[in-house]
């Protein structure tokens, strides 16, 4: 396994798995979402981020092959940053909408992300340092075999 195709199987494992998890909480009791569906795409696509992650792991896997491996763990390690305006964007758009459809609550979606931004900080370097030691790890491991 080369360290591109690890790093891309890293940003696309959560790519795959949290929508099937979504899906799999929609499928379990109670069948709709308590709040409706605006409510499942505030929470799913937006605060967990999961429309942005999309573009973003497409994004990264294109870029991963353009790069050598020192600049792949480091991008790696710079990737929750990297992150927040693919995060922010969906808000920004989905604030504008609410707010040129005569909704007031549009102007306080566009600028809701940043209070989810600690934890999608805390929750995206614990990932990035368990990718990286699991990539190193994993190296050290086959350069003693061969």
């Amino acid at each position: 396994m080369t360290y591109s195709s690890y790093f891309k199987w890293a940003v696309w494992a959560p790519a795959i798995l949290l929508p099937l998890l979504f899906f799999v909480d929609t499928l379990l009791p109670p069948a709709t979402p308590i709040g409706g569906w605006k409510q499942f795409f505030h929470i799913f696509i937006l605060a967990f981020g999961v429309g942005a992650y999309l573009i973003f792991a497409f994004w990264a896997s294109r870029v991963i092959d353009r790069k050598t491996e020192r600049e792949v763990v480091r991008l790696a390690c710079w990737a929750p940053v990297i992150f927040i305006p693919f995060y922010a964007a969906p808000w920004f758009l989905y604030g504008v909408i609410y707010l040129a459809s005569g909704h007031l609550a549009g102007l306080r979606l566009m600028v809701e992300w940043v209070a989810y931004t600690p934890y999608l900080l805390v929750v995206g370097y614990f990932c990035s340092i368990v990718t990286v030691v699991v990539y190193q790890v994993i190296k050290r491991f086959f350069r003693q075999k061969l």
